[in-house]
């Protein structure tokens, strides 16, 4: 009997079936880690949850691996995320006006002030009589506060000698010739007065 030797491309299909059939076993006990080239893999080539803490090195993984928004505060150890503070908002309306408060107590009585100012003028007589001298005194019941006195006419012949307080109500002037002379002239005396309150 005459044995019948297959054609070769028969033999090529047999043995291309058999790889095919056995392929996925055999990779799984050929292929490791570093026949993998880095950065190949991707989700879809891994089974969901086939992953662990376990497979991943310790501070390998960064902001970059991370899906944004899908952390939340308790997958943080406590104290690592602050309080902050948000970003102020817009200031609301103003808000009606409150009710009237309680008037408050009285505050300390002020010292009295000054009132009824008036400045006194008392004139001397017209003549070349030497010394004049005289009291120019405040009405009634106010009080001096200040005064003085002015000369007129026998300029550089005579001169204010006296000018002073005399009391708390009357200035006191006087006026003399520093050199004799027969032109007329006038002293007058003034008195500032005023109701002090005391």
């Amino acid at each position: 009997m005459r044995i019948r030797i297959p054609a070769p491309a028969t033999i090529v299909a047999c043995l291309a079936l058999v790889a095919a059939l056995s392929g996925t076993a055999a990779a799984a006990g050929l292929i490791t880690g570093a026949q993998v080239a880095n950065g190949t893999l991707s989700g879809l080539d891994l089974r969901n949850g086939s992953v662990s803490g376990l497979d991943v090195t310790n501070g390998s993984l960064t902001t970059l691996d991370v899906r944004d928004h899908t952390l939340r505060a308790v997958d943080f150890a406590p104290g690592v995320l602050g309080s902050g503070a948000g970003i102020p908002g817009p200031a609301g309306p103003q808000g009606a006006p409150g009710p009237q408060g309680a008037a408050g107590p009285a505050g300390p009585q002020g010292a009295p002030g000054v009132s009824g100012l008036e400045i006194v003028t008392v004139p001397s007589s017209v003549t070349s009589a030497s010394p004049k001298s005289f009291d120019v005194p405040c009405p009634g019941s106010k009080k001096l506060i200040g005064g003085g006195a002015y000369l007129y006419g026998a300029e550089g012949d005579v001169a204010l000698d006296e000018s002073f307080p005399t009391s708390a109500t009357a200035w006191h002037v006087k006026g003399v010739e520093i050199s004799a002379t027969a032109i007329s002239w006038q002293l007058t005396g003034y008195a500032i007065c005023a109701h002090t309150g005391s």
